[in-house]
């Protein structure tokens, strides 16, 4: 039986739940701000973590925060590679590159297990920390995405109403230098005019025929960035349902609401429902 004293048991926790937090930061939390300011404050405080092992004489402690670091720092690479979209082939390589490092490592250890000394690790995480500062400070005071939504003039319905032609498109501008994550906010289509003629047919068990209904979708992708200093378009892509509207021809507006008019020529409305996250917008 393997004789764990309290003192080990108490460092493996903290090692453990040390490198569950990191992990937990570096996935899950999201501030808001560009991934490049999670990873430097991730890089700073593993930073910190090598400071502790290479200025303490505790032997155990430095092996586990070793343990810490190597595990952080492959979860950091895999989130990384992630938000960038950077392939299968890159995971590869920059596993084999970590792996390389680590071993190479090997040579620069001391009898203590220390790779550099305490003062040159202390120094490590100053300047680290001094980046992810000026990092944080400059992604907060240049602020975020602008999003602007650009409607079609006109669309045609071809075929099945439901194939979901282009409505609008939006434009994703980023003025920082740092790459920001897509989070568009929620635009909607509603029809306004008179559209009764296109009205699909009453239920058996109803009298009433069905209300036109229309759906704006944004195709920006998943966990989609802008680079820093440009700029991305994503279609928005209609879903009409409706009758009788193949190879119809609709006006498309850019408007602040859902309008209220149901008289006139039918048209379709494109805005941000800054009320509510998912709606289905709907009129006579």
């Amino acid at each position: 039986m393997v004789d764990v004293d309290s003192e080990t048991l108490f460092n493996a926790a903290a090692a453990g739940l040390t490198t569950v937090a990191v992990l937990v930061f570096v996935f899950n939390v999201d501030l808001g701000y560009s991934p490049v300011s999670i990873l430097a404050v991730a890089a700073a405080f593993l930073a910190g973590v090598v400071a502790i092992t290479q200025r303490t004489d505790d032997r155990q402690l430095t092996f586990l925060g070793y343990g810490v670091v190597v595990v952080s720092t492959v979860g950091v690479f895999v989130d990384l590679v992630n938000t960038l979209d950077l392939g299968s082939e890159v995971t590869v390589l920059g596993l084999l590159g970590i792996a390389a490092v680590l071993f190479s490592l090997r040579a620069r250890l001391d009898d203590a297990n220390r790779l550099v000394s305490g003062a040159t690790a202390t120094r490590l995480f100053g300047a680290l920390a001094a980046v992810a500062v000026v990092i944080v400070v400059v992604d907060v005071v240049t602020g975020g995405l602008a999003y602007e939504l650009q409607s079609e003039t006109r669309i045609e319905i071809e075929g099945d109403s439901r194939q979901n032609p282009v409505a609008a498109t939006v434009t994703v501008t980023n003025p920082t230098p740092l790459p920001e994550r897509v989070d568009t906010p929620h635009y909607e289509a509603c029809v306004a005019g008179d559209w009764s003629e296109y009205r699909r047919p009453a239920e058996p068990d109803r009298t009433e025929r069905p209300r036109v209904r229309a759906n704006l979708n944004v195709d920006d992708g998943y966990n989609d960035h802008v680079l820093g200093f440009s700029s991305r378009t994503y279609p928005a892509y209609l879903f009409l349902d409706a009758a009788n509207v193949t190879g119809e021809t609709f006006r498309v507006e850019r408007t602040a609401a859902c309008p209220d008019d149901d008289t006139g020529e039918p048209y379709i409305a494109v805005y941000e429902d800054s009320n509510r996250r998912y709606r289905t917008a709907v009129a006579v």
